[in-house]
This record gives structure tokens, sequence and C-alpha cells, in this order.
């Protein structure tokens, strides 16, 4: 397949052609959604190998392997259903084959899965390979809050970037503009990644910020929890516009009170990773979407009943965000400091009714 030509700017971004090679771990609904993307990309792109290379965790679809099914229909049918991917996205069972000399390594799949896969990928990436995390949720030790992205940093010994958005994969999928903020430590990697997903219909911005962008991809998980309890109650519009601005406040207090030295920019909650993904979550999304059915279901069904039965095999990350956001707050004693992210989390994990949600003074 020729490449188009090159966009005005990559140029400046010097190697041999192909010298970059593109991974992607994680095939769930997103991932398969940016990987669709980096095929697009690597074609149009000198700088890319033209192969793009997915790591799928195999699953049996009607008796037959998922990564056939995708290599034969350039489709994901069981997760991104009705997307067609370019030929050059392969897809590949084995991790270590699937990671095999790639220089950039994305990752989009639920954070819980991740450290097993570290010391695999380190053994097969090129040298120096760089990464770039999708992967929305935070993770927690003794001392309080781990980003995922410094998790692969130390586990891979990699400069990280990180993509978070107002990137809901299933408008994305049928070419729907949308934007996207990538976050970036090294300029030189944020815009080689940005030359990698920036597209007609996904506009990519980048800012000096990976801490910022990350947890506001993490934190507004939370909220949309809280908002689709207020869909699944039957409030509407001004209840959901005034649990959105609350959650606002709390996630941007989150930042500031456990990351303060880390040059957070105010602007970055402006970008699509801050309140566009916050309002898009809180609209439309999986998060949304489960903890309406909780709500209606007024607790009769436990969330992983409403997970497996709507998700069909994809995870829920917003009761988990809220759960480990709450173990950090408990071993700080700082409950009180986030009622609405506690509230979440008590009508989720607690008995606390849903009525809490509009009756805990904010």
């Amino acid at each position: 397949v020729s490449k188009g030509l090159a966009r005005p700017g990559s140029r400046l971004l010097s190697g041999a052609a192909g010298s970059e090679k593109l991974a992607m771990v994680g095939s769930g609904n997103f991932g398969s959604a940016l990987v669709r993307i980096l095929g697009q990309n690597a074609l149009r792109h000198d700088i890319f190998d033209n192969e793009v290379k997915l790591y799928v965790y195999e699953e049996m679809i009607d008796g037959k392997p998922l990564t056939e099914i995708i290599n034969e229909t350039n489709e994901n049918v069981k997760y991104l259903k009705g997307a067609k991917f370019t030929p050059n996205v392969k897809a590949v069972p084995d991790l270590a084959e699937a990671v095999k000399g790639a220089t950039m390594v994305c990752f989009c799949l639920p954070h819980q899965f991740l450290k097993p896969l570290m010391p695999t990928i380190k053994e097969s990436v090129a040298p120096g390979a760089k990464v770039l995390s999708a992967i929305k949720g935070i993770d927690f030790d003794d001392n309080g809050v781990v980003l995922i992205s410094d998790l692969l940093r130390q586990g891979l010994n990699a400069d990280c970037s990180v993509l978070m958005g107002a990137n809901v994969a299933n408008d994305m999928a049928s070419d729907q503009f949308c934007e996207t903020t990538i976050g970036y430590k090294d300029a030189k990697n944020g815009e080689l990644f940005k030359l990698a997903f920036d597209a007609p219909a996904l506009k990519v911005g980048t800012v000096h910020d990976t801490v910022g962008v990350e947890l506001c991809g993490a934190l507004k998980n939370i909220v949309a929890i809280g908002a689709g309890y207020s869909d699944g109650l039957g409030y509407g519009g001004n209840t959901k516009a005034a649990l959105i601005r609350i959650g606002l406040k709390e996630m941007i207090k989150f930042c500031k009170m456990f990351y303060p030295t880390a040059g957070i920019d105010d602007d970055t909650f402006l970008e699509s990773c801050g309140v566009a993904d916050l309002i898009t979550t809180c609209f439309g999304g999986r998060n949304r979407k489960c903890a309406e059915a909780y709500a209606k279901a007024n607790k009769a069904k436990t969330l992983e009943e409403i997970e497996a039965e709507i998700l069909q095999g994809q995870k829920l990350q917003g009761t988990l965000t809220a759960k480990e956001v709450n173990h950090i707050l408990k071993m700080k004693n700082l409950e009180h400091e986030f009622p609405f992210f506690t509230t979440v989390y008590k009508i989720s994990y607690e008995d606390a009714p849903f009525s809490a949600l509009t009756e805990t003074p904010y």
C-alpha cells in the first residue's frame, strides 16, 4: 500500500522511513477504536512501519479464535462491531510476538491486568522504546496514589506519554469528529504520538502535563457513576449539571492536593481530557449506563451482575476507581474533603441510599 503524502509538520520528525514500529496492547472497545486510527496513520506517514500489531487476549467466538476473525474480517466483532480496520492491523494472541521490535507501544486495557504483562513486554520491545498509556484508572500503594504511567515507566524503563479525551469508542468507530489530549514529558515523543493518532476525525492536542491529563481520565469515571445514578433516579438536566460541576471541582482538588509539585496546569482541565471527557462520559459511555441500571434496579442486582449483563466482557472502571480513591482518602483521613467522591463510593459499595446523591452537603 503506498503511503499518502505526509502531513505538514511531519517532516520535523527525523527518522528513516518505517523506522518507528507501532504496537497496541489491549483490544477492547477503546483499544480497538485507537488501533483503527494507528493502522490508517501507519500507512499515511512514512516514518511508521506499515504493519501495526494488536495484542489480543485470545477468546473463542462461536468456536473460532477472535484473532483469526479479526485478521480475516479486519474487524473486532466482539468489542467494536461494524468498524473496519485497515488490513495492516494484525491481531496477535502472543504478547511477546505482538510487541517484538516495537519502538512505540500503546496500552489500552483494564489496569488490573497490566502488571503481569510487563516483564514479557520489556524483553521483547526495541531498545529505547517509548510508550503511551490510554488506561483510565489509578492504582495505590502504602503511600497513596500510584499513576499507571509511573507503573509503565518503572516496569519498562521507558518514557511514557498519556492519551485521554472525550472519546466514547462507538462514536469514534463511525468517524464522528472528536478531540483527544496527549500529555507528554518528552516533547519529541509527544509529537511522534500525536502524528500516530491525529486524523481527520480525531484532533489531537498536546500538553506538557502527563499527571493532570491522566488523573482527569481516571477521576471523571467516578463522576460518571454519580451522573448515571442521577439518570436512574429520573432526575433531569439541572441535577446532572450540578453533579458534574461538583465532581469537576473535586477532580481539580484531588489533583492539586495529591500532586502539588507535578506542574499540573489549570488549562489541562479545559482540554479534551478534562471538561470535555467529563461531559461525554456523563452522557454516554459504559460507566453512566451501568450506574443508571444499578439505580433503576435499586440495588436488587449487584454491580458485578450489571457489568456482566450490559458490558458483555468489558470492565466497569468507574466503580473500581471510586473504590481505589476511597481507599486513599480513608488512609489519609480525607473523606470529608471529597463528599461527592465519598458519596458515590458509599452508594456503590456500602449501604448509603441513592437519595444521598442529592442530600449530601457538597
